[in-house]
C-alpha cells in the first residue's frame, strides 16, 4: 500500500469513527492497513517476555512525555527493526519414560514455526532463550552442560530420535541462574535465504558431576523438575525501510483549539481510538488505544497562506474563486506520528510492531 493510500486509509477510518460511523471498511481495510488478512482470535494471551514488556512501556512513556524517538531501533536490544515476533516453542521431549543415563537429564526437539515471518526485509536480530525455572536444578552440583545442536531430519514426530546436525553451541553453567540466551543469528541467516518454513533444533542438558565433592546429586528428581519447567522461545527482528522514515519526529503533547469563529476553520481535534470499542482487545495486549486525532474545518482563501497548507492548496484555491467548479482545498493531515502495538496473533505468536502515520500531529489545507 502506498503512503497516500495509507494516509487516506487512516483518514476515512478516524472521521467515521469520529461521526460515529461503522462498517466493514473499519474492521477489514484497516487491518489491511496494519499488515494483517483478518483479526487474530487467540484463545487466551501468552505470557509476555519481560524485555518486550520493557520495550513498549518505555514507548508509551516517550509518546506521552512527547518526546523524539526512533521506533525503528530498539535501543534495548541494540539492533534496527519495525517488527519483533517471538515464536513458542512447539516442540516435544525424547525419552521421557526413560531414567536419564550417561549424565544426559533431558533430550527436546526445538520446533519454531517461521511461516509467521512474512515481513520483506532484513533480518537483524534471531535470539533463543532457554528459561530453565526459577532455582529447578538447585541440586544439580557441580554444573550442567548445555548443547544445541541442528536437526537434519526429524523423523516420525516424537517417535524417533532426530539425525543431527552441526553442533552450534556447548555451554556450561556452573549453577542456578536467570534463562540462558543464545544468539542464532547465522542460523538464521541461512533459513531466512531458503525461505525455511520451520525451524528444527536438538537441545540435550547433561549432568556433570564431581565424584570428589562429597554432594549427594538428586539427578533424576531435579531432572524432573527441569522437564516441567523448561521454557524455549525465539525472538525474532526484521527490519523493513520502506515502513520507518528517514528520521524520528517528536510528537507535540498539547492540541491547541481556535477560539470564537476561527474554530470552524481547519485544525486538530481530539479522538482516541479504544481498541476495547473495536473489539481489539481479544487479541491487542498494548496500547489500549491511542490519540489518533484527527483533520477537520474549512479552508477559506486567506487559511490557504497558513504554513501548513501547501503551495498547491494556495493555487487551487485561487483557482476557486476564479472558477467555482474546481472544489476548495480540503482539510488534511501535514504532519504524523507513529505508534508502537504488541498483539498476539492466532498461532500464540507474540508480536511487537512500528506502525507509522497512526498519530495526525498538525493539520492544514491541501
Amino acid at each position: 500500500m502506498q503512503p497516500s493510500q495509507r494516509l487516506l486509509t487512516l483518514g476515512f477510518l478516524l472521521l467515521s469513527l469520529a461521526w460515529g460511523q461503522t462498517s466493514e471498511f473499519q474492521d477489514y481495510d484497516f487491518l489491511q492497513f496494519l499488515g494483517l488478512e483478518k483479526a487474530p482470535s487467540p484463545h487466551r494471551f501468552q505470557p509476555v517476555p519481560r524485555i518486550l514488556r520493557k520495550i513498549i512501556r518505555a514507548r508509551e512513556d516517550a509518546a506521552a512525555s512527547g518526546a523524539s524517538q526512533d521506533l525503528c531501533y530498539v535501543k534495548e536490544l541494540g539492533v534496527r527493526g519495525n517488527l519483533l515476533q517471538l515464536l513458542p516453542d512447539q516442540g516435544f521431549f525424547l525419552n521421557t519414560q526413560k531414567p536419564p543415563q550417561d549424565g544426559s537429564c533431558l533430550q527436546k526437539v526445538l520446533y519454531f514455526n517461521l511461516s509467521a515471518i512474512q515481513e520483506k526485509g532484513k533480518l537483524t536480530l534471531a535470539q533463543l532463550t532457554l528459561d530453565l525455572g526459577p532455582r529447578s536444578y538447585y541440586h544439580l552440583r557441580p554444573e550442567l552442560v548445555v548443547a544445541l545442536s541442528m536437526v537434519k531430519d526429524r523423523g516420525a514426530w516424537g517417535r524417533s530420535h532426530p539425525a543431527l546436525g552441526r553442533l552450534l553451541t556447548q555451554l556450561s553453567v556452573p549453577g542456578p541462574q536467570g534463562p540462558l540466551q543464545f544468539n542464532l543469528q547465522g542460523v538464521a541467516k541461512d533459513w531466512n535465504r531458503n525461505r525455511l518454513k520451520n525451524l528444527d533444533l536438538y537441545l540435550e542438558i547433561l549432568v556433570k558431576e564431581d565424584r570428589y565433592s562429597g554432594v549427594n546429586v538428586q539427578r533424576e528428581n531435579a531432572c524432573d523438575r527441569l522437564v516441567r519447567s523448561l521454557h524455549a522461545s525465539l525472538l525474532v527482528a526484521t527490519l523493513n525501510p520502506k515502513r520507518c522514515h528517514p528520521s524520528s519526529r517528536k510528537r507535540r503533547a498539547a492540541i491547541p483549539v481556535p477560539k470564537g469563529f476561527c474554530r470552524n476553520l481547519c485544525h486538530r481535534h481530539q479522538l482516541f481510538i479504544s481498541f476495547q470499542d473495536l473489539g481489539w482487545h481479544k487479541w491487542v495486549i498494548a496500547p489500549k488505544g491511542f490519540m489518533a486525532n484527527y483533520c477537520h474545518g474549512d479552508c477559506p482563501f486567506s487559511m490557504t497562506t497558513y504554513s501548513n497548507s501547501s503551495n498547491y492548496a494556495f493555487m487551487q484555491a485561487l483557482m476557486h474563486r476564479v472558477d467555482p467548479k474546481v472544489p476548495k482545498a480540503v482539510c488534511v493531515p501535514t504532519k504524523l506520528s507513529p505508534i508502537s502495538m504488541l498483539y498476539q496473533d492466532s498461532d500464540k505468536n507474540v508480536i511487537l510492531r512500528h506502525y507509522e502515520d497512526m498519530v495526525v500531529d498538525e493539520c492544514g489545507c491541501g
